[in-house]
């Protein structure tokens, strides 16, 4: 579907950033009950918008824009609208995983976007494929001052900023405050809840969640000192599923299997997070995604960090999503300014209306609201203990070796050890497929 806007006024609102701690800090006091305050799409939320900045009447001309949500094209464009108002933009929406591919055809044919989006984990493909546009370096002086740090890094290569963070986001422990007032801080407190609560015949388990899911079940490992691809997370030769960290993550892991005793084939989204939205689960893992169905069945929740595991905090991955401008734009200039705004103040408010997504802006006191919704502030307190997605070209190849470890212990096909050499195995012959070898 493509839609066309003609200077529409501005709708604007809310966003949000993350906190920096220390590892070592206590425990941040768990997320307070959920506060009336007025909801995304609420009209007496609106903002004014931003004055326009110097010259952005200048800025003219047709713009094209891929977006990666259906309910954000409008207000988004509506709101880039209202401080530039010379611009006609064109705007579709399209799959946010499937942009940066989609453009590797679509930007030489002469069909593509002036501006795409993707998981930042794609940048160091899309630089490779020539398909993005280095920044200018007054943008990028712009920029870097306002941005979450972390997030901004995984846009740069060599000094340059290749894109700009729109949004970051993270998993954390989801609680329902009808099973639990105060959330745990430790797994072995939901161990011994579980053996409490648990009831198979009644299909009463305390906790499920998606138990094979790589990105959802790296933590498991983190906790015991695991990091893909080294501790800098950027040298594929330093992959060590082999290693000590591992086992006990993954025995740690594994006693969950007598609490929620489900292969990992018949642990579906409907039965395990979807369980938690309908109010028929104390505890699951998972990210902002899952707020808004929760929020809608009227379910009383809170998220806050992951609990510690065996005494250690364990780490999450974070994704970031990128805006970036094509290298085959027609119009440069026009979306420079479209991502310079979705990405700072306007665009975040917007954003945050439309679909409640969290910015990667470190100030968020211009955004109203933001700062108090009961539901972000818990991904909040995990974000300092998480880590962007390794943006080398190889991480594509981490993710079946990482999964395999937990689907083949918990289901019991193969043993720890057994699955750390196999993990090694299809690591390497993937590395084959890509002309590396560890050797």
């Amino acid at each position: 579907m493509k839609k066309f806007i003609l200077l529409i006024a501005a709708v604007a609102l809310l966003t949000f950033a993350l906190a920096a701690c220390n590892r070592d800090e206590p425990a941040p006091a768990p997320a307070p009950a959920p506060a009336p305050a007025p909801a995304p799409g609420d009209p007496a939320a609106v903002t004014p918008p931003p004055a326009p900045p110097p010259g952005a009447a200048d800025v003219s001309g047709d713009l094209f824009v891929w977006i990666h949500n259906e309910d954000l094209g409008d207000p988004l464009v509506a709101a880039f609208n209202a401080v530039f108002p010379n611009v006609r933009v064109e705007w579709e929406n399209v799959a946010f995983v499937g942009q940066r591919a989609q453009m590797t055809l679509d930007g030489p044919a002469g069909i593509g976007p002036d501006v795409f989006l993707q998981p930042h984990d794609g940048v160091a493909l899309a630089i490779n494929d020539g398909i993005v546009e280095p920044f200018p370096a007054d943008l990028q002086a712009r920029l870097t001052p306002l941005i979450l740090p972390a997030a901004l890094n995984t846009a740069m290569r060599g000094g340059r900023l290749y894109g700009v963070p729109f949004q970051t986001e993270n998993i954390a422990l989801f609680y329902n405050r009808a099973f639990v007032s105060t959330p745990p801080a430790t797994f072995e407190e939901i161990i011994d809840f579980a053996r409490e609560w648990n009831d198979p015949a009644q299909n009463r388990f305390a906790m499920r969640w998606q138990v094979n899911d790589a990105f959802h079940n790296y933590p498991f490992l983190t906790a015991f000192g695991f990091s893909v691809f080294g501790p800098n997370m950027d040298d594929w030769r330093q992959m060590p599923f082999d290693g000590d960290a591992v086992r006990q993550g993954l025995e740690f892991h594994n006693q969950f299997r007598t609490y929620f005793d489900f292969a990992t084939d018949d642990v579906t989204w409907d039965n395990s997070v979807a369980a938690f939205q309908r109010g028929e689960v104390p505890f699951t893992i998972s990210g902002p995604w899952a707020v808004g169905d929760a929020r809608a069945n009227g379910i009383d929740f809170g998220v806050t960090r992951l609990p510690t595991m065996g005494g250690n905090q364990p780490r999450v991955f974070s994704g970031a999503g990128i805006a970036h401008v094509s290298s085959f734009a027609e119009n440069k200039p026009a979306a420079f300014a479209f991502v310079e705004f979705f990405a700072t103040e306007g665009g975040a408010r917007a954003m945050y209306d439309a679909i409640g997504t969290l910015t990667a802006l470190l100030d968020i006191s211009g955004i109203p609201g933001l700062a108090d919704d009961p539901w972000l502030r818990g991904f909040q307190m995990q974000a300092p203990y998480s880590n962007p997605m390794p943006t080398i070209p190889e991480v594509d190849l981490m993710w079946e070796p990482l999964a395999d470890l937990f689907t083949h212990t918990w289901n019991g096909s193969l043993t720890i050890p057994e699955a750390q050499a196999h993990a090694m195995e299809v690591y390497r012959n993937l590395l084959a497929t890509v002309g590396l070898s560890l050797n």
